[in-house]
């Protein structure tokens, strides 16, 4: 089978496919590329929602499956209502929740393309939510069905023409600026204008979803029933019914909208079409409980197929660690976290095993049902039955664990090739935006908007690859600490700066300042700090055992570091775990974001200097909150920025900047370290501008740690003074 597979791959469409940023060929508009991406994240972001409604409907059932009947206890009567009514306002209000939050995430997409910082966020989620109930219960009483995952594809549909509208009406009307403020943050003006948008939006949504019902009513209510088999069809039995069953459900949810529901509006229009939901097994009708059971082996697609493949078989550490998160709701038969988080919805990559597994499985159990006696008399299972308890339970026996078995067996077969496909696309799209996306992650901090993590464009997915793959590779062989020499201006080892060093398993070296621009966006710049602190105080505590004292070793502490609590904490545990005094390290302050001037900022920064720690301001003479820093406290050292000493000796600016600083860094009792030293000229030049310690290529790029050793001895030999008789013979 597997080798049919790949056959089959050699012949199917190969275009990128277009489902998600992460895969986005270059035929997708870059709108609709906005829409999926949106669609995709405001899905993921109710899975908590969506796993505790399953949780609570799978629990609801456990005093009924205690009890082997279909009657409850009566200690179980008041769990059954609590769970249903946790079950009813998670999953029962999905689609109006779905709305909102991608009508919120369209609007924050749209606004982060034209770096404006909307005020009406809010206002358009809670517009798309009364669009949502307008056009769903427009035609029926209220009912929690029709406000949950019943109307998946009309939450999306409305969250995002809902977004665009107000988006659209917001740039062409005129606002109105003469009134006055009520608050800090929204104005009267604002407050009516975004009243008008909402007013119209709701108005146009509402009158188009009306038109197209109008329309649909005058084709005739029930036009799909001229394609649904009539009751005296041969068609019309339940070895056919299930497998084309199958293939609508499958083919709604590629589009994202729940086939399940849709099927029991078609069972409707079509009498004895669908058996009853306590029914097992129908020969005359399709039976849903069956299809649960045997075919949707973990939701829809049998994705309990996936996931095995991507354990088993995959390589791409992101889509492994999907699986692994994907586990626990698949217990449950939910698999949003893979329809959305892959996606599998509107995916061209995985579209044609998204069919044929769950299709094959429910083949292979017709067909053990009619050779090989699988008898479904058991009791009546809902579709969140964990698989392979709902084959006992279905059947009363382990004929049904064993047809589930190789059901999952086949699923994961068909799965496995088309993930390698999935892999090599996800890599060669990586690949492609890397470069030019590695430039902006490098000067983010100075020329890019702020949250690199959230971006739908490939800096983000670049963003979000590379911090996945650290936190996997932190505390590994391939993320190491390098330690660059700093000399003074007779030549002596005077110090060394540790360097982050990262070499992916794919992409070779990183730049730290990539990773930590990053990291500055979440909590990794702390465990980036911790382990960074920790690694220099172990190499620079084997150094001491080893007699080589004269030297101190630079750190760098993000400034997001200094409004952590914790900080001061980790850095005296790290200096009495390795037996270590304060002045055998120098904290360097970095510019990676701006510097904070925060209360906790102020404790940090004194508690350091009680400690005796010296402080170090890296990147000092381009700013100005650096000699805010320099005002409220004593700094052991300047280093100069580098756009300053790489030019130094072109540049008369440049050398007026440096001798200013060295003279105020002088006079607070401040060494002054200038950086990327390449040449004697420019070492020279920076000496006589006043700097007094030198760190560059002119001296040495960063060393592994084991190389310092050796590095030392030979200039402490090359800077000793020779014998005086050896000198006379010399002259």
């Amino acid at each position: 089978m597997t080798g049919y597979l790949k056959r089959l791959l050699k012949a199917w469409p190969q275009p990128s496919d277009p489902a998600t940023p992460d895969e986005a060929g270059a035929l997708v508009p870059p709108r609709i590329e906005l829409w999926l991406g949106a669609i995709r994240e405001a899905y993921m972001t109710l899975l908590p929602l969506t796993v505790l409604g399953v949780m609570a409907l799978s629990l609801s059932e456990l005093p009924r499956l205690m009890t082997g009947s279909g009657a409850l206890p009566e200690v179980g009567q008041s769990w059954h209502r609590a769970l249903g009514l946790l079950f009813k306002t998670t999953i029962g209000i999905m689609g109006l929740l779905g709305a909102m939050m991608i009508a919120a995430r369209v609007t924050f997409l749209l606004d982060a393309r034209i770096h404006r910082t909307s005020r009406s966020i809010l206002t358009v989620s809670s517009v798309a939510g009364t669009t949502f109930l307008l056009v769903v219960l427009a035609d029926q009483a209220f009912d929690f069905e029709s406000l949950g995952y019943a109307s998946v594809f009309q939450s999306i549909v409305v969250g995002v023409v809902t977004a665009e509208l107000m988006h659209g009406l917001g740039r062409w009307m005129p606002e109105r600026n003469d009134l006055f403020n009520l608050e800090r943050s929204l104005s009267l003006g604002q407050a009516l204008n975004l009243s008008g948008i909402a007013v119209l939006s709701i108005a146009i949504i509402c009158g188009a979803h009306r038109l197209i019902h109008l329309l649909i009513v005058a084709m005739g209510s029930h036009w799909v029933a001229g394609w649904i088999p009539a009751a005296d069809s041969p068609w019309h039995q339940a070895q056919w019914l299930n497998p084309l069953f199958v293939l609508i459900n499958q083919g709604l949810w590629s589009l994202g909208i729940n086939g399940g529901q849709f099927l029991l509006h078609l069972s409707s229009h079509s009498e004895g079409l669908i058996a009853a939901p306590e029914t097992l097994y129908d020969a005359q009708a399709a039976s849903l409980s069956f299809l649960d059971s045997y075919a949707h082996l973990g939701g829809a697609g049998s994705t309990w197929g996936l996931i095995l493949a991507c354990l088993l078989r995959g390589r791409d550490p992101t889509l492994r660690k999907l699986a692994w998160y994907s586990v626990l709701p698949a217990l449950f038969n939910v698999n949003e976290l893979l329809l959305f988080g892959i996606p599998l919805v509107l995916s061209r990559t995985l579209f044609l095993p998204f069919i044929l597994a769950p299709l094959l499985n429910c083949v292979m159990a017709q067909l053990s049902m009619r050779y090989l006696h699988l008898r479904l008399e058991g009791e009546a299972v809902g579709w969140s039955t964990t698989v392979l308890l709902s084959g006992y339970l279905s059947s009363g026996s382990w004929m049904g664990v064993a047809v589930q078995l190789a059901g999952l067996l086949c699923s994961t077969l068909v799965y496995a090739p088309f993930l390698g496909r999935l892999e090599s696309r996800r890599l060669a799209r990586f690949h492609m935006h890397f470069q030019s996306a590695l430039a902006e992650l490098v000067t983010a901090s100075q020329s890019s908007p702020p949250c690199l993590l959230e971006r739908a464009d490939p800096v983000g997915v670049v963003a979000r690859r590379l911090h996945s793959d650290f936190c996997a590779d932190l505390g590994t062989d391939r993320v190491q600490m390098a330690y660059q020499p700093q000399h003074d201006a007779r030549g002596r080892v005077v110090g060394f700066e540790a360097l982050l060093r990262w070499r992916h398993a794919t992409l070779g070296l990183i730049s730290p300042a990539a990773i930590v621009n990053i990291a500055e966006e979440c909590e990794l710049i702390h465990a980036i700090g911790r382990w960074t602190l920790r690694q220099a105080a172990s190499d620079l505590s084997t150094w001491r055992q080893m007699g080589l004292t004269r030297f101190v070793v630079g750190i760098n502490m993000s400034p997001l570091q200094l409004e952590n609590p914790d900080w001061v904490g980790e850095v005296d545990d790290a200096l009495r775990s390795f037996r270590l005094h304060s002045h055998d390290i120098e904290l360097e302050i970095t510019e990676g974001q701006t510097l904070s001037t925060g209360l906790q900022t102020e404790r940090t920064l004194t508690a350091l200097q009680a400690m005796d720690i010296p402080l170090s301001m890296d990147d000092f003479g381009m700013g100005c909150t650096s000699l805010l820093y320099m005002h409220r406290f004593k700094l052991h050292s300047l280093k100069l920025d580098g756009n300053l000493t790489r030019q130094v000796l072109n540049s008369p600016v440049d050398q007026d900047i440096i001798r200013c600083v060295s003279r105020l860094g002088h006079s607070q009792g401040a060494k002054v370290i200038a950086e990327f030293v390449e040449t004697a000229e420019q070492k020279a030049l920076l000496e006589e501008l006043g700097c007094d310690i030198f760190q560059g290529w002119h001296f040495s790029p960063a060393l592994p740690a084991a190389d310092i050793p050796a590095y030392i001895a030979h200039w402490e030999a090359a800077s000793r003074p020779a014998p005086a008789g050896l000198t006379a013979l010399t002259a």
